[in-house]
């Protein structure tokens, strides 16, 4: 997933390195050059699915998801960050802490954070958390 826009700038270079790369192989016949022009496109699609993705991201697309286990919340708040317009820069500072530990938490999609600090992420992005509990 792309989380900033370093990030896409880079992966858009890569998309363009991949279609050079296959346009060159275009040239060549057989298994070998028709499995290595699949390789390519295979690479070509994933890049510009997450490039499509952060770009609805930025552009505020995101719907809150009914996330049913604490341990869920995590795999959201990178998405919640960049719909929000919120740079790791800004979130750090609105925390208080560097943006390297901002960095950190994101590089493992938050799985590390403490349910403290996620509450404090959620508040600094002004999200609302509703926990509703049930027995079984």
């Amino acid at each position: 997933m792309i989380k900033t826009d370093a990030q896409r700038d880079r992966t858009q270079i890569q998309i363009e390195g991949f279609q050079r790369a296959k346009t060159a192989e275009d040239q060549a016949s057989g298994k070998r050059a028709a499995a290595i022009r699949g390789s390519y496109e295979g690479m070509i699609r994933q890049l510009q699915d997450e490039v499509r993705e952060y770009d609805q991201l930025k552009s505020g697309e995101f719907g809150l998801p009914s996330v049913d286990r604490l341990d869920r919340i995590a795999e959201f708040i990178v998405k919640l960050r960049i719909a929000k317009g919120v740079t790791q820069t800004e979130l750090s500072k609105r925390l208080g802490v560097s943006k390297q530990v901002i960095s950190r938490h994101e590089e493992d999609d938050y799985q590390g954070a403490s349910i403290t600090r996620l509450q404090e992420i959620l508040d600094a992005l002004g999200v609302h958390l509703h926990v509703t509990m049930t027995a079984r």
